[in-house]
């Protein structure tokens, strides 16, 4: 008992640990670098070219951002998922179907966005600054535009909600550990004679 206890106290610190980096980095990116890329101190960051080929660079740096924040919260996803299982498996404990329920549609959030939206959304950039990259030209640039900043408002909107569950997560995992599995008593042997004397 002593020991199941130590590996489901371990496993539950890395669990806090993994939530509290994962919303750590959500709300930095929420606050901070959805921010700093529209600030007007940005453009002396980015003195290169004026205007219009002056947002493309300051687009273009925001994209790498938000690659490399994707693959965080992929690895975060994963060792999520793969802690709850070794904390249900090795912890002895019932099955954590709101943490189980609140990591599956966060997992799906955050692939959906990764996956499919963030890619979106790059092409969409080149579309509407086409002018300023080598990219082939496939739609005017004018509606381009408008199709990333719809997608772009949506893109936001997703994001606050996965900040919202991240918190949401995050204070399941703050609560005390379930109860452990009932313990099920093996059936008693009932023995069958056919004879009634032997």
């Amino acid at each position: 008992m002593g020991q199941t206890a130590g590996v489901a106290g371990f496993l539950r610190y890395l669990t806090l640990l993994n939530a509290g980096v994962w919303l750590g980095a959500a709300v930095f990116m929420f606050v901070v670098a959805l921010t700093i890329f529209t600030a007007p101190e940005m453009n002396a960051v980015v003195a290169v070219g004026e205007g219009e080929h002056q947002k493309y660079l300051k687009g273009l740096a925001g994209q790498l951002f938000f690659q490399r924040f994707y693959l965080l919260q992929f690895v975060c996803a994963g060792v999520a998922s793969l802690l709850l299982f070794l904390e249900w498996k090795l912890g002895k404990q019932e099955f954590p179907k709101w943490r189980f329920g609140l990591l599956v549609l966060l997992s799906a959030l955050v692939l959906a966005g990764g996956l499919w939206l963030r890619p979106k959304l790059e092409n969409l950039f080149q579309q509407k600054y086409a002018a300023h990259s080598a990219v082939e030209v496939t739609m005017d640039a004018g509606k381009a535009a408008a199709e990333h900043d719809k997608w772009h408002r949506v893109s936001e909107g997703g994001y606050g909600g996965v900040v919202l569950l991240l918190l949401a997560y995050f204070a399941v995992n703050c609560r005390q550990p379930g109860k452990p599995r009932a313990v099920r008593k093996p059936k008693a042997k009932m023995e069958f004679r056919l004879w009634p004397f032997r």
